[in-house]
């Protein structure tokens, strides 16, 4: 779910309620005592949202003061959107502390390693138990799907949706020493496809884990090519096409219309015109 921010009748941005949470999602209490709030919400990469927490302000104390710790969470009850917080509190001023929160999705997958990860390679296909080629997802055959072989190591996140136009897409990865974020970056990259991190809350307002994945390039629904066009399949002409994610605003950004003016900047510091060779005697 995106970051909507609310407003008043006088147009003023609306504080969303920040509740700290344990990494297990238990719920302690509303953060009461906040300002300086600044969100930055991102579709391809981590949300994040930064503000200042008062011990005390405008004689009301923070009752949470001393739990707001690294690691903890944070629920936007507004968004329902979980987020993992990093605290930050100079010695100077032992009255406030900084805190970012970054969405729960990337910060946990990108602290998540793989080793030794081998994706339709030949060493993949030397495995005992290689039966079939991996493809994106299978959800009827966990071991030859790439999704599920990679959230192996994160139980605790499940599937929520995979385009069918793209689940069966076959590739070769080797991932070592890679977070799962990165794996999945690379993936989104050969494929053109695009990863969504749900951090929601299910029924018993418990923490949500999912990941889903969505189509970015067009498919002809007559030939089956896919790429990236628009309106007219360039292979058998068809406009029988289904559209990649998003919408189509018809929005062209130029100079004439959303904005004056365009700058180009270049470093003239870093070029260099003299450079010295050092060589062996061949």
């Amino acid at each position: 779910m995106a970051i909507k921010i609310e407003f008043d009748g006088n147009i003023n941005p609306l504080s969303p309620t920040f509740v700290l949470a344990t990494r297990g999602g238990e719920k302690l209490g509303v953060l009461n005592t906040i300002d300086n709030i600044s969100v930055k919400d991102n579709l391809s990469e981590a949300s994040e949202i930064s503000f200042d927490l008062h011990k005390s302000m405008d004689g009301v104390q923070c009752p949470l003061w001393s739990k707001v710790k690294d690691f903890k969470l944070v629920w936007c009850k507004e968004w329902d959107k979980w987020f993992s917080i990093e605290v930050k509190i100079t010695e100077s001023n032992s009255t406030i502390k900084n805190i970012t929160a970054t969405s729960l999705g990337e910060a946990e997958l990108s602290q998540i390693m793989l080793y030794d990860i081998e994706i339709n390679t030949e060493d993949d296909i030397a495995r005992e138990d290689y039966t079939d080629p991996t493809v994106l997802y299978h959800p009827s055959k966990p071991d030859c799907s790439l999704l599920h072989r990679i959230l192996s190591k994160a139980p605790h996140y499940s599937i929520l949706h995979v385009d069918d136009n793209i689940a069966s897409l076959q590739r070769s990865f080797s991932f070592n020493n890679t977070s799962i974020q990165d794996a999945f970056s690379e993936v989104a990259e050969e494929i053109g496809c695009l990863f969504i991190y749900n951090s929601n809350s299910d029924s018993d307002g418990k923490i949500s884990r999912t990941i889903s994945v969505y189509d970015l390039e067009q498919t002809c629904l007559d030939c089956g090519y896919r790429g990236e066009f628009t309106d007219i399949c360039p292979e058998c002409g068809s406009s029988n096409i289904h559209n990649g994610y998003g919408k189509d605003t018809t929005v062209f950004v130029s100079t004439e219309n959303l904005t004056d003016e365009i700058t180009y900047e270049t470093d003239t510091a870093s070029n260099k015109n003299c450079f010295k060779l050092t060589a062996g005697d061949d």
